[in-house]
């Protein structure tokens, strides 16, 4: 019984075991990965190098695999812009060393026939270039206001070059610096005789000096007759351009006011500044404006010119005759455009003034333009964070690609026009992660030629293309970068063992035959 037991119970842990002893052995029977005991395995050092080498290759295809399979991609493609937006953004900044912010006006016009003429928005201004803002593009100027008084004329020793009587002094060359340099105030309309603003203005000028011969001697006390005087000067006369230059001449007429000489000769940090006079364009009016800056300047005893951008005023109104100027504006801001073909102009105007062609020169820089909302700066903080590789490519000009801050424009004589012509091309980058961001590049060619128009013109045509460059950042899907990253990993193995077999073979031949 007792045998019988022991073997029932020996029978049933037998019966027991050999399932599971039959399980693992079929499952061994599948195995793919056979290893051979350690004892039966001989290593060696050439093994042993190979290891170590491809140790370290193996973590630096390792390393590469994982930079590739973290890196962002793009890809790019090209599509018809179905943009809704009808306006897009122009931002400018310009400079001109050669024309006064007053005489500067700014028109746009499109292909639709849309012109815009003397731009008011506030959102363009101009600035003088010792950086004090003029105010926004206007027309300015002292306007038109002249008035018949021809029979108010008083004889006079001779005749003007309109048939004018004559009262104003005619100044040349040859007379010139002295005569400036005689009056305490000498008050020099420089004009052109063609001018039609000049014509007008002819006899209300003469009229005017008279006044202030009549006027200087009662109205001022103590102080000799050359105390001030209205002096003219033609500005067409060849031998006399040289001398309306130098004193930034650029429309007819001008007035210009000088206090004692060399006060008038003070230079400022971009060249030297003149007084104006703005005023009406009526001989009481400006022979009462003579006569107050005489005054002051009498009082002061120095003559000192105003502040730049100031001038005199009269009545104390705040609304001053006269304004100190400099040559040089530079205009900076942004203007709203039509999604049409147009044109941005820059030109010389100014109400009440005609240009003489052969004075201007629109010698430029181009420190800004830029097209859209989206400033570089702007895309930066926005993408940066993502990966930032086209952080410098989104909203950048692409005239100022090689980081210079400005781009200088120039003619090899004055009356010369400067034609941009540029191609405008949206842009659009869909980023990894977050919003979509819209900007515009684009190409620009320049062109110089003498000027057909009235007035030489700094002209930028501009065209939006019909389609759009579409930027998708992309990553690799995490299934593809494992199962690329484990093929190249396997292979690296595969051939480190095949390289090692190879290697020991030739090692144990060489060592047999040196044996």
């Amino acid at each position: 019984m007792g045998g019988s037991s022991s073997g029932t119970g020996g029978g049933t842990s037998g019966g027991l075991s050999v399932p599971a002893g039959g399980l693992s052995a079929r499952l061994r029977s599948f195995d793919l990965y056979r290893k051979i005991p350690r004892d039966l395995t001989e290593a060696s050092a050439v093994g042993g190098s190979v290891s170590i080498a491809f140790a370290l290759f193996f973590l630096l295809i390792l390393y590469l695999e994982l930079s590739n399979f973290l890196a962002v991609r793009e890809s790019t493609a090209i599509e018809i812009d179905h943009s809704e937006d009808s306006i897009f953004q122009m931002n400018i900044n310009l400079t001109f060393e050669s024309l006064s912010c007053e005489y500067l006006g700014v028109d746009v016009e499109n292909v639709l026939g849309r012109r815009r003429v003397d731009i008011l928005d506030h959102s363009l201004h101009k600035y003088s270039l010792d950086g004090v803002k003029v105010g926004s593009v206007s027309k300015g100027g002292a306007g038109d206001n002249v008035e018949a008084e021809w029979e108010h004329l008083y004889d006079g020793t001779d005749k003007d070059v309109y048939g004018v009587k004559r009262y104003a002094i005619e100044l040349t060359p040859e007379n010139f610096v002295k005569t400036v340099d005689e009056f305490e105030v000498l008050l020099v309309d420089f004009h052109a005789p063609w001018c039609p603003h000049c014509q007008r203005l002819a006899p209300i000028y003469e009229h005017a000096a008279h006044l202030v011969r009549e006027q200087a001697p009662h109205e001022v006390d103590g102080h000799h007759k050359h105390s001030i005087a209205l002096a003219s000067f033609d500005c067409t006369v060849k031998a006399h351009q040289k001398i309306c230059m130098d004193n930034g001449i650029q429309a007819f007429p001008t007035i210009l006011v000088f206090r004692q000489s060399k006060v008038n000769r003070v230079t400022g940090p971009r060249g030297r500044y003149n007084e104006q006079y703005t005023g009406a364009r009526k001989a009481e009016p400006l022979a009462k404006f003579a006569i107050s800056v005489l005054k002051e300047v009498q009082a002061e005893d120095k003559g000192a010119l105003p502040e730049p951008h100031k001038g005199h005023d009269v009545e104390k109104d705040g609304k001053p005759e006269s304004k100190v100027t400099a040559l040089g504006c530079r205009v900076e801001g942004f203007l709203n455009l039509r999604r049409v073909p147009g044109r941005v102009i820059f030109h010389p105007k100014l109400s009440g003034h005609t240009f003489e062609t052969g004075l201007l020169k629109l010698d430029h820089f181009i420190r800004h333009l830029s097209f859209g909302k989206h400033s570089a700066k702007l895309v930066r903080s926005q993408t940066l964070p993502v990966e930032g590789a086209y952080a410098d490519k989104v909203g950048r000009p692409i005239v100022l690609a090689e980081g210079i801050d400005e781009i200088p424009f120039s003619a090899s004589d004055n009356n010369y026009t400067h034609e941009h012509y540029i191609k405008v091309i949206g842009t659009s980058r869909r980023p990894h992660r977050g919003k979509s961001i819209n900007a515009y590049e684009y190409t620009i060619s320049s062109d110089t030629h003498p000027t057909l128009a009235e007035v030489p013109q700094v002209i930028f045509s501009y065209d939006l293309a019909p389609f759009k460059v579409v930027v998708v950042e992309e990553t690799k899907p995490w299934i593809e970068g494992f199962t690329s990253m484990c093929a190249i990993l396997g292979g690296v193995y595969t051939v480190s063992v095949l390289f090692e077999g190879v290697l020991s073979s030739v090692v144990n031949t060489l060592t047999k035959k040196l044996d």
